[in-house]
């Protein structure tokens, strides 16, 4: 493919404006193959915005060669080629005319730099050539002459070409109103919120890393748009647990749990099934029915199996029995993992403790605490004193289950013997 960036300087900006100056610079096979560069004779006078905005002069329009003098050799440059420009809106057309006034109509693919910015760099507050540059970090040549102009739209060509493949790119981009805030965000648990100009969270996330998130959340890419183009602001609070992130989440924002695997009782026999999500009945959530499946087949691996595949009569009361104990303690195993436990963890300073406790089998509460484990084991309630839900509870579960299972520790809770059952 050959390209063929281009820029022009005109007389004005109105639909009448003539050429003054014209660059054209070949780009095939990833290299330059040819320059060119002209000014041209409008055979109107410029203004003296226009030419102090330019610097370029009348006197030297007036020797300069007029458009039908250069045709040809513009003509074998652009055809075959894709034209690109910053704004081809204002510079395509005025080739088209002048073509077209020779009686040689011009037709030629167009790419501009300026909707490509605006598609795959969303947010950022301006897209003019000078500012583009800055954000790619590029040098910023001599403005409002067609040469350095279009060496400049070559250099923004050549970098939108790798955020698109993702090539040669060393490092994320981020928006330079994104950048400042990244380095305030630590690499902390905790809840992260993101803002719109009135100030309204409009996504909120809990994470074992806040910058990490952030980052994630923040860099220019086609998948982060919705974001990038809402998010003004960013704040956070840190919690030091992950959990405790998920809790202070949850308090104010719906959880998406749809799907739940709960007890169900027929003929005395009881059995684990998946069904749609009701919070008083749930033993384990999950966001939709595919996990929930997964997760019940694993489940149900560490019953005993059944070695007879038919057995006259059904199961003996005898064997139902003993199959409702194991599946009771079955869902003991995959819940917490006694019914009286103290974890801690890291608290939102280097001071504190993170702490939640188990009551009977059920989240009694969580709190954070400047005392050491040792202090609040011997009155863990006075450590705790924000009372816990159903749906918090189904969440610690489904959190430490899931740590559990992956044999992932990202924090360190740790169970209290003193206070098991």
């Amino acid at each position: 493919m050959r390209y063929v960036i281009a820029d022009i300087e005109a007389t004005g900006l109105s639909s009448d404006r003539e050429m003054i100056e014209l660059a054209l610079i070949t780009y095939e096979d990833g290299k330059v193959t040819d320059v060119f560069e002209t000014l041209i004779n409008p055979l109107v006078p410029i203004s003296k915005f226009i030419s102090e905005l330019t610097t370029i002069q009348q006197r030297e329009l007036e020797v300069a060669p007029k458009f039908y003098e250069i045709a040809e050799r513009v003509a074998m440059r652009l055809e075959g080629a894709v034209f690109v420009s910053h704004k081809v809106a204002f510079d395509w057309p005025m080739l088209q005319k002048a073509f077209t006034e020779l009686g040689r109509p011009l037709k030629c693919k167009t790419l501009c730099t300026l909707e490509l910015s605006q598609n795959m760099i969303p947010g950022l507050k301006s897209y003019a050539l000078e500012d583009l540059c800055k954000f790619f970090h590029l040098q910023i040549r001599e403005r409002h002459r067609a040469l350095p102009d279009a060496q400049m739209a070559l250099a923004l060509f050549k970098e939108l070409r790798e955020l698109a493949t993702g090539k040669g790119i060393s490092k994320p981009r981020y928006l330079p109103q994104h950048e400042s805030i990244l380095k305030k965000i630590p690499r902390k648990a905790g809840v992260l919120y993101l803002k719109d100009e009135k100030g309204i969270s409009f996504h909120i996330e809990a994470a074992a890393d806040l910058l990490m998130l952030a980052q994630t959340l923040l860099q220019v890419k086609p998948e982060n748009r919705a974001i990038l183009e809402r998010c003004e602001t960013v704040e956070f609070e840190v919690t030091g647990s992950e959990l405790m992130a998920q809790f202070k989440k949850a308090r104010f924002f719906p959880l998406n749990w749809h799907w739940m695997i709960t007890l169900t009782e027929h003929e005395g026999e009881k059995s684990l099934v998946v069904k749609p999500y009701v919070a008083h009945t749930a033993l384990w959530v999950f966001h939709n029915r595919r996990e929930a499946e997964e997760a019940l087949k694993g489940i149900l691996k560490k019953l005993p199996q059944n070695k007879m595949l038919w057995q006259e009569g059904g199961k003996t009361k005898k064997e139902v029995l003993e199959h409702n104990r194991q599946i009771d303690e079955l869902i003991r195993e995959t819940q917490f993992p006694c019914d009286n436990l103290l974890f801690w963890g890291p608290g939102p300073t280097n001071e504190e403790y993170s702490y939640m406790l188990v009551r009977g089998g059920k989240l009694w509460g969580m709190g954070v605490d400047k005392r050491r484990p040792e202090e609040v084991l011997q009155n863990p309630e006075s450590a705790v004193k924000k009372k816990a839900d159903k749906r918090l509870e189904l969440l610690a579960i489904r959190y430490l289950r899931e740590h559990r299972e992956r044999r992932i520790k990202l924090e360190s809770w740790r169970e209290l013997k003193e206070v098991t059952c």
